[in-house]
């Protein structure tokens, strides 16, 4: 993140901090209050739907390896022509964002590809490299080779997304939804479309965290936030 956008981030932050929504710590009223600030942020406050599938090495990943993080996760397929690259794009300018800072260690970013058959293990390899992802804290997942080709798909589902498949070229179209899963696998919240705040995602994450630390928002706070933009 140049400065110019750091810059531009701290300016939205500090603007929302001075609302009386933000006056105070949030603790229970986070959701009711990022409705305030976010138009495409929906609660969900529900259990995950668990997963346990392989990276593009073939090592087992499962959700509950990141119980003790906060988890950014979401559905694509490396062929999608339209919103698959433009959504992941938006979430590595996200996580450079909140890896720039102390909450880098706290948040495990995943990919799950809705296209297992075509989506190769070379294809799943470059994706970070095509996109921007950091790979010391973003995946990309596919389904395991005991698994049926749909897997993924039914995953999907189960997390909300409903696919379209279109009769031109048997493209699979579905939303953007980008989740945030709490610690202890807990889904707390989605931020639908592209047009979503990528700093108030970035400060619901932290709220989350904070959250969970039983911390007070009090004089610490704007510190806490601001730092992951120096």
């Amino acid at each position: 993140m140049n400065t110019l956008t750091r810059r531009a981030a701290l300016a939205a932050l500090a603007a929302a901090a001075a609302t009386p929504a933000l006056a105070n710590h949030p603790g229970e009223n986070l959701d009711a209050r990022m409705m305030e600030m976010e138009q495409y942020f929906q609660i969900i406050d529900a259990a995950a739907p668990p997963f346990a599938l392989q990276d593009a090495d073939g090592k087992p990943v499962s959700l509950s390896d990141f119980d003790d993080k906060i988890v950014v996760l979401n559905f694509i397929y490396a062929s999608c022509p339209d919103v698959c690259p433009l959504q992941s794009e938006k979430i590595a300018a996200i996580q450079a964002s909140i890896n720039d800072g102390p909450m880098k260690d706290r948040v495990q970013f995943i990919s799950i590809t809705t296209d297992p058959v075509n989506d190769t293990p070379e294809i799943l390899r470059d994706y970070a490299d095509l996109h921007g992802f950091d790979t010391s804290n973003w995946v990309i997942l596919t389904k395991t080779p005991d698994q049926p080709d749909d897997a993924t798909r039914r995953l999907a589902r189960n997390y909300g997304l409903e696919f379209t498949m279109t009769a031109e070229s048997s493209a699979m179209v579905h939303g953007a939804v980008t989740h945030v899963i709490d610690t202890g696998g807990r889904l707390a919240g989605k931020f639908h479309g592209m047009a979503f705040s990528n700093v108030n995602l970035i400060l619901y994450v932290s709220e989350l965290i904070s959250n969970g630390q039983h911390r007070q928002r009090e004089s610490g706070w704007w510190d806490r936030v601001s730092g992951i933009f120096q």
